[in-house]
């Protein structure tokens, strides 16, 4: 009891001291300048003791580790963390199954989220779908050479049904489908960024693609062929973009607040649709009782001119689950998120964890563009309020960074129909 009294005391009164290196032991593939960035601090930054549970917690919140254990090591002229790690398997190749209201798909995906030992990000994926078929190939590097810089590379193609309902005003009820456009997509994108904090990023992003509108057609057995609402033409727009990411995460438990803000506007001459829009998502989650958590989520969106593939919507598992994928359109949109999850069983290397949710959203278009044949129930100043209540299930694997399945269960309130949202694979609600 005196000893543990004294290390106690020897702990509080001990002097803060720099950060002189940093050092990695254990089964990992981690390089020492990725632990430096993990760690949340920098050379020259003064610790104690005190500091070592802080420093755990920022190597857990990167999700790549299933076991960390952090100690301070005299050097000359101060400290080294020296942080001893077992990897989690970092990559992983999976089939997928999505099983969404208006849209089943099969895809393969490979993820990669700690390539070379450096905390980069690869992902290519593939899917053929009844509404949207595609693939893309992503490429992202947090830190460049061990700098603030950060840059990542995209490409993709899709071919998809842009499906629009009907949604007549005076019944919330009838989801008949008045037609869909299909269309193909195929572009790609560069961005470059700095962050700032371990918590703070700003980035710039150039997209460029050509969209061609196959056909348009009515939901029928005929497919009896409509005219198509929006020219084919070249998409290509700037996207400034802020995040705040200040959450810490553990083994699927995130707490802490996240904040984005993101812009994007047509580049005069090369561009053929001149619209421009903004975006801004605001999270915070509470970590209690050690492995529940409590999330509020909210989303607003303004668009002006927006063509009919970048349109903002609702309905689907990022954001009203109680509808349809993509049930309501408009180029004006806001919605909230309340969530609780909790942890069910853990069954050898599996996890088990509940939710229970409330959705709420509201779209509508206020600033259309010309050009683009609108819906007779798609007028200007038309909004629609939407809720749906459910609950659902998430698996995750310990060994894998990420969750392996997700399953949810909507009821749209105002639709009175219950919607089932099931994803196997590369899963992220």
């Amino acid at each position: 009891m005196l000893i543990a009294a004294s290390a106690t005391i020897a702990s509080a009164q001990e002097a803060p001291r720099p950060i002189v290196g940093f050092a990695v032991r254990g089964k990992t593939k981690l390089r020492e300048s990725t632990a430096r960035i993990l760690s949340q601090r920098d050379l020259g930054d003064l610790v104690t003791a005190r500091d070592i549970p802080r420093l755990r917690q920022a190597f857990l919140t990167s999700e790549l580790f299933k076991t960390v254990e952090i100690t301070l090591e005299e050097a000359p002229g101060g400290v080294v963390v020296v942080a001893t790690v077992e990897d989690k398997h970092s990559w992983i190749v999976a089939p997928t199954l999505f099983v969404l209201p208006g849209n089943q798909a099969f895809g393969v995906g490979f993820a990669e989220n700690n390539f070379q030992g450096f905390n980069k990000k690869v992902l290519l994926y593939g899917q053929v779908g009844t509404r949207e078929s595609l693939f893309f190939g992503t490429f992202l590097d947090p830190s460049l050479d061990g700098t603030q810089l950060t840059y990542r590379i995209d490409l993709y193609a899709y071919r998809r049904g842009i499906t629009e309902y009907l949604n007549p005003v005076n019944d919330a009820q009838d989801a008949s489908i008045a037609r869909i456009t299909t269309t193909d997509y195929i572009g790609g994108g560069f961005l470059v960024g700095w962050r700032f904090a371990w918590w703070l990023t700003a980035d710039l992003r150039f997209r460029g693609a050509y969209v061609d509108f196959k056909k348009t057609y009515l939901d029928d057995d005929a497919e009896t062929p409509q005219p198509i609402p929006e020219a084919d033409g070249w998409d290509v727009t700037v996207q400034p973009r802020l995040t705040l990411d200040a959450r810490h995460s553990r083994f699927g438990v995130r707490w802490g607040p996240y904040l984005q803000i993101i812009g994007d506007a047509s580049i005069p001459g090369m561009d053929d649709y001149d619209y421009s829009s903004v975006l801004m998502r605001a999270y915070y989650a509470w970590r209690l009782f050690s492995e529940h958590q409590l999330e509020i989520r909210t989303g607003l969106a303004a668009g002006r001119q927006m063509p009919l593939h970048e349109e903002f919507s609702l309905g689907g598992a990022s954001d009203l689950r109680g509808y349809s994928v993509e049930r309501f359109r408009g180029d004006t949109r806001a919605f909230g998120r309340l969530e609780y999850s909790v942890p069910l069983l853990k069954w050898k290397f599996f996890a088990f964890r509940g939710i229970g949710f409330w959705d709420s959203g509201t779209i509508g278009f206020h600033a259309p563009r010309a050009g683009r044949a609108y819906l007779a129930t798609q007028a200007d100043g038309i909004d629609r309020w939407r809720n749906d209540v459910g609950a659902g299930l998430r698996i995750y694997v310990k060994n894998i960074v990420l969750p392996l399945l997700g399953l949810d269960v909507g009821y749209g309130l105002e639709g009175r129909s219950p919607k089932i949202y099931f994803e196997v694979g590369l899963t992220d609600f």
